[in-house]
């Protein structure tokens, strides 16, 4: 096993920051998503000549911000995490290709 580069993380502190960008992203990808999805909800009603209620902007709008708040939730950590996990996967590689060539 090769031993860490001072510039790269130890497991442990990647685990940490994987859980505060998970949690971190959890909250903004459900905002994110419940806002598109209201906006979805509002072309789907200028489609179906839905008139929303005065001072709403959609009919129905909480069924599609619900369905976006849930695909956002799940899909913006997930996104996030694997492209941390990439970078960190060719940060190893270097390190190791880079102490064989030392030795």
């Amino acid at each position: 096993m090769v031993a860490p580069s001072a510039s790269t993380p130890l497991p442990e502190d990647r685990v940490g920051r994987n859980i505060g960008v998970g949690c971190f992203t959890f909250f903004i990808g459900a905002v994110s998503g419940a806002m598109v999805g209201v906006g979805i909800g509002k072309l789907a009603g200028f489609f179906m000549r839905c008139t929303p209620l005065s001072g709403l902007p959609a009919c129905e709008w909480w069924v599609f911000a619900g369905y976006g708040a849930a695909i956002g939730a799940c899909t913006l950590p997930v996104l996030a995490l694997w492209r941390l996990r990439r970078a960190d996967r060719a940060i190893d590689n270097a390190s190791s290709t880079a102490s064989l060539d030392r030795g």
